[in-house]
């Protein structure tokens, strides 16, 4: 007669597959969790919610950023139901943004409550964070807070009220980030120096397709090369340009894939194409 050789099914009934999914459900529920309420929420020792942490995070189920657990890339994969990769789409337009203004251009999407940088192309001047496969949070400077201040309220709310890690002296408070995603709203762009790396600067925009906010495209480099407040100015409509050339070029209806995974209606005024303002 066959026995269950596993000791955790034989003591808890659940295998490790079966903890594993539950884990990774908790989280992406959730959107951002740290380990303690891994554990809390599904009543397991906190030693046992570290382990599996530790195990989904080296298979890139999950990422943590700052002090806080999310979905990683693996489960929000754009690439597999659609013959073009949106970092396909978004290359010549990177190149030219490189090319015209001599700055790193990068291409970053949202997922959850974080953002992933999936392209860039580098000037090779200065410490650049943004990284291809790299994830930040959605307050890391201009390339990630388009991303949030086009997210839905409850993305927002989720973000500001949680625990702002402090990058840099120059990294926002709630409140100050509070201003700033109004600001973007309004204006439809957001330059922001020091926020996640010291003397580096960046101005970014949103990407709007359909009424949602696909990505996000910036321009980073050295603080001084954008001391001067008119030089991000001059960078705009470069930005804006590849961003119109963008959203041309993606189909109205997005693949599911594409789509950050709870970008869901909340009303006209959560995903308003900033250019309509």
């Amino acid at each position: 007669m066959a026995t269950d050789r596993n000791p955790e099914r034989a003591q808890g009934g659940l295998s490790s597959l079966d903890r594993g999914l539950r884990v990774l459900t908790f989280v992406q529920d959730r959107g951002q969790v740290d380990v303690a309420e891994i554990a809390a929420g599904l009543d397991i020792p906190l030693s046992t919610a570290y382990r599996y942490v530790q195990r989904l995070k080296r298979s890139g189920f999950l990422v943590e950023v700052g002090d806080r657990l999310l979905p990683g890339e693996r489960l929000t994969d754009r690439s597999s139901d659609h013959p073009d990769h949106l970092v396909d789409v978004a290359r010549p337009m990177l190149v030219r943004l490189r090319e015209a203004t001599g700055l790193t251009a990068a291409l970053s999407v949202r997922v959850h409550g974080a953002a992933l940088c999936l392209a860039s192309r580098r000037s090779g001047t200065g410490s650049v964070a943004f990284h291809p496969g790299q994830v930040h949070t959605l307050y890391s400077g201009a390339s990630a807070t388009p991303l949030l201040a086009m997210a839905p309220a409850a993305v927002r709310r989720q973000v500001i009220e949680g625990r702002l890690h402090r990058y840099t002296a120059a990294t926002p408070d709630a409140a100050q980030l509070r201003r700033e995603l109004e600001l973007i709203r309004r204006q439809g762009y957001h330059v922001t120096r020091g926020w996640l790396t010291p003397g580096m600067s960046a101005v970014g925009v949103p990407v709007v397709v359909g009424g949602r906010c696909l990505c996000a495209l910036s321009l980073v480099a050295a603080d001084n090369a954008l001391a001067d407040p008119a030089v991000p100015l001059r960078l705009l409509p470069l930005l804006r340009q590849a961003a119109g050339e963008l959203a041309a070029r993606l189909p109205r209806d997005l693949p599911a894939a594409w789509v950050p995974p709870d970008a869901v209606s909340e009303g006209t005024d959560e995903q308003q194409d900033p250019a309509s303002e």
